[in-house]
């Protein structure tokens, strides 16, 4: 299976990156990986690197910026990289309309849901949340997460699940024909599905990092490139 992955760009070196535990885990499960090129050049060729692969991965990265579900900025939002929310959010709307099976982790389930009309907390480092930043190894579960829907049911077959957590933002209101998949004892949603589609999947925390020490992670990767 051909997987295009959508990684970041560091503004401040001109450089594309991805963190190298993305590919390891498609490696592992003999995907062929391509990296879109993130660059202004590349905006009018979306189209033509999803209809060349059957799979696509949503990294995790920067604050989406809240124009895109029309609030303004407030106090705690952080980096912001426009051209990478322009190019995202086309790139999975684009995606969604061809059936692509999509894997969406972090920022990845933030650009997932605003691209569909749902909106954002812009900060949830305040009283009233557990903690959903981790001082430890992101390869080792932090906090627990309710399996609430029937598609991460089926991958994990399981109730709860123990995750790593490394954001700040949060889905606020759930865009229209979503359903959650997830949540964290605070209430917090932790992973939303389209079940129209074969596979159209956003989780809020990084199963890449686990997937060595945690089979149960291995499983989503599994089901991006089953086919």
């Amino acid at each position: 299976m051909r997987v295009l992955v959508f990684g970041g760009f560091d503004l401040e070196r001109s450089r594309l990156c991805v963190v190298s535990s993305y590919l390891e885990v498609l490696l592992s499960l003999n995907a062929k990986v391509i990296i879109f090129p993130l660059s202004a050049l590349a905006k009018g060729r979306i189209e033509e690197y999803i209809n060349e692969c059957e799979c696509i991965l949503f990294c995790g990265g920067e604050d989406v910026h809240p124009r895109f579900y029309k609030k303004e900025p407030e106090r705690g939002i952080r980096k912001i990289n426009l051209l990478r929310d322009e190019i995202e959010i086309e790139a999975m709307k684009f995606s969604y309309e061809q059936n692509k099976r999509v894997l969406a982790i972090c920022r990845g389930i933030q650009v997932m849901n605003v691209a569909f009309g749902g909106t954002l907390k812009q900060d949830i480092d305040k009283e009233g949340y557990i903690s959903h930043f981790q001082d430890m190894d992101g390869r080792f579960g932090y906090h627990t997460v309710e399996i609430k829907g029937r598609v991460l049911k089926a991958i994990f077959k399981r109730e709860e699940i123990l995750v790593n957590s490394f954001h700040h933002q949060a889905i606020e209101t759930v865009a229209q024909g979503f359903l959650v998949e997830a949540t964290a004892k605070d209430g917090v949603i932790e992973a939303i599905s389209r079940h129209d589609r074969e596979f159209f999947v956003g989780v809020q925390w990084h199963p890449e990092l686990m997937w060595k020490q945690d089979v149960l992670q291995f499983e989503l990767f599994k089901e991006l490139v089953k086919g």
